[in-house]
């Protein structure tokens, strides 16, 4: 089998009866027992099982293996369709595994912002009181009596101490802010970092660029099937020198 000829026939291909001019060369003894056919047939089962191999080529970002006889062009333009598709599940993998995070700081961002307007809100009422409190002070002050009453001075120490809460509530309201702006810079940071790993799920995943594998497959002795082993005349022409030609 080592010297056999490998011919691109099928069974239909073969003729039975021959064309009435023809003649034959001399048939080899051994073709002429049955039982040789037999032991032929084996023989050849056996020399696919140690010799042949299958070379297919193979893509591993998509671990997909070409079919038998399915020329490179031919796997890569196959393959485009099945990248398509092997990146959105990638990339909806990789969404959902974000989507808690983003939610989650976008939630947190929201609930700072509100505190923030609370802590505004708190400082101008603050404000507002202490004008009040120190525009009631003042005339009381300047209303002609000679001396500061007891309770007017009890009312200058409150407008002072309300002054000390509106300094308290504006640093209140700036730590508000510093917070949400942490919280907004986690989402970009997080975002980018989404955006990176999807731009290289589509980089990496590119049949039309990406470097082939093969995936060599041996047979097994149970998956050798030999059709028949017949005998045939291959054809040849004679011409007018005697000589002989393939037909």
């Amino acid at each position: 089998w080592e010297d056999a000829r490998e011919v691109d026939l099928q069974v239909e291909d073969l003729e039975k009866i021959p064309d009435e001019d023809a003649s034959y060369g001399e048939l080899p003894e051994s073709a002429s027992r049955q039982s040789n056919y037999v032991s032929w047939s084996r023989s050849l089962k056996d020399w696919f099982y140690r010799n042949e191999t299958l070379s297919l080529h193979y893509s591993p970002s998509l671990k997909s293996v070409s079919a038998p006889g399915e020329s490179e062009r031919d796997f890569r333009i196959r393959l485009q369709q099945e990248a398509r598709e092997h990146r959105d599940q990638l990339i909806e993998k990789l969404r959902k595994k974000y989507a808690p995070k983003i939610t989650s700081l976008e939630d947190r961002i929201k609930t700072a912002e509100l505190r923030v307007d609370w802590e505004k809100e708190q400082a101008s009422q603050q404000k507002l009181q202490t004008a009040i409190s120190l525009g009631s002070t003042l005339l009381s002050a300047l209303t002609g009596r000679k001396s500061i009453s007891r309770s007017t001075l009890g009312r200058v120490s409150t407008t002072a101490g309300r002054a000390g809460r509106i300094l308290k509530e504006g640093k209140d309201v700036e730590r508000a802010r510093e917070s949400v702006s942490r919280l907004q810079e986690r989402l970009v940071e997080l975002q980018d970092l989404l955006r990176e790993e999807i731009e290289l799920i589509e980089s990496t995943i590119d049949p039309a660029v990406e470097e082939f594998g093969s995936k060599i497959i041996k047979p097994r002795k149970m998956d050798i099937s030999i059709t028949m082993v017949v005998l045939v005349w291959v054809p040849y022409r004679v011409d007018g020198r005697g000589g002989i030609t393939p037909a």
